[in-house]
This record gives C-alpha cells, sequence and structure tokens, in this order.
C-alpha cells in the first residue's frame, strides 16, 4: 500500500529574498501558510518539515507534522540538490515522496489534493514521476534556431504547443526511485499542466510582491 509523505525543505536564509520564510507575507509567514494548507490534504500520510533552522522548526511545531533536523551541509547554496533530493529520501519513511515548496502561496489545499489522488489513481504506469508544468507560450531560441515554430509557418502565441517548464508548485516519485536516480525527475515524467497564473514561485523581491498582492485580494473574495 502506498504512503505519501510530503517533504517541505526550508533553509533559515535566502540569497535573493531576505528570509523569506519566516518574514511576514500579509498576515502569516509561507512557512505558515504553506503548512495550514498541507495539514488538510487528506491524501497526505504524513508532512515531514526539514530545516537546519531552529526557528523554522519551530514555527512547524504548531501543525501536525513530523520535524526533520536537516545537517546544515545539505542547506548550502553549494550543494548540488540532487545530493539532497538523495539525502532526503533516505531520511524519511514512505513510498512516495510529494516535495513541495513553501514558496508558492497560492497553491491550496485542493490543488494538492487534486493532484496526489491524479497520481494516485489516474496516471498512466507507464509514467515514474510526475512534475507540474507550465505551458510556454512563447516563442523560444535554442542554439541560434527556433525551438518551437517555424519561420515559414508563424504561428499565434496562443497556439504553441509543445513547450513547458517546471513551476515546482508540486513534484511526486517514487521515494526509492529518488535514490537510485539523484533527482526527482525519473525517465518518463508525467508532466502534469497547471492552467492558473496565480501558481507563482517566489524567487525574487518582485515575486514575494506580487504574491503577496494577490494573496490579499484572495482574502478579500
Amino acid at each position: 500500500m502506498k504512503k505519501y509523505v510530503g517533504i517541505v525543505v526550508v533553509k533559515g536564509d535566502s540569497e535573493r529574498v531576505y528570509k523569506k520564510n519566516s518574514r511576514p507575507f500579509v498576515n502569516t509567514t509561507l512557512l505558515d501558510l504553506k503548512l495550514q494548507q498541507l495539514t488538510g490534504v487528506t491524501a497526505l500520510d504524513e508532512i515531514v518539515v526539514s530545516s537546519e533552522d531552529r526557528n523554522l522548526l519551530d514555527i512547524a511545531s504548531k501543525y501536525k507534522v513530523t520535524l526533520h533536523h536537516r545537517d546544515p551541509l545539505y542547506s548550502q547554496s553549494t550543494t548540488p540538490m540532487n545530493k539532497v533530493f538523495n539525502y532526503m529520501a533516505r531520511e524519511v519513511t514512505g513510498t512516495e515522496i510529494v516535495w513541495i515548496p513553501v514558496t508558492v502561496p497560492l497553491a491550496g489545499t485542493e490543488f494538492y489534493q487534486k493532484i496526489i489522488e491524479f497520481y494516485d489513481q489516474k496516471k498512466p504506469p507507464s509514467y515514474d514521476c510526475l512534475l507540474g508544468v507550465n505551458r510556454v507560450n512563447k516563442y523560444i531560441i535554442y542554439d541560434n534556431k527556433p525551438l518551437n515554430f517555424q519561420l515559414n509557418s508563424w504561428p499565434r502565441s496562443q497556439d504553441i504547443v509543445g513547450t513547458y517548464e517546471l513551476n515546482f508548485a508540486i513534484r511526486i516519485a517514487p521515494r526509492k526511485k529518488i535514490i537510485e536516480w539523484n533527482t526527482l525527475f525519473g525517465t518518463n515524467p508525467f508532466y502534469y499542466e497547471i492552467d492558473n497564473p496565480l501558481i507563482i514561485d517566489i524567487d525574487y523581491p518582485i515575486d514575494f510582491e506580487i504574491c503577496e498582492y494577490l494573496y490579499k485580494k484572495t482574502l478579500q473574495e
């Protein structure tokens, strides 16, 4: 029987957005908000919050989650993410890992519930993992050549197909396979298209401000 473990990995500091995981975000913090959302996801059997930072673990202790004190080595920006994925997969139990960042604040309870249920019940078995993606309706040049359009048959941007970007809102893969692959990216991923402009990953200060504005709007509705 499958056991779904949601992993929330947070660092005490951030290079581009100062203390983004614990600084005030409207009336909460990004970590508080994400854990409020995740504790309502019945498809998750366990939620593990991993951090090297005591303050973040203290915040997480208010919720029904498992606390994991991460080796500081795996919080350093110089440590490759493939080592972080492998380390965390070895540190938890369960069969399936759901990797969930706190930096996508407008992905809520229903969002995660729906995607985990799809992975569990509807994903064709030939796919070995699930990656959340956004369709990219832009003209992309790669190696000095058009990647997703033809110069002699110029499409409308809304008609461009086949080009996606990882949005990092959610990734799901078998725990043992993550250890084998050293990544969450399998050999035959299912790209789960997320058609929602509110699913924004906070990477820069302007992203933080935009998400704050959008979150305030949701509170007013």
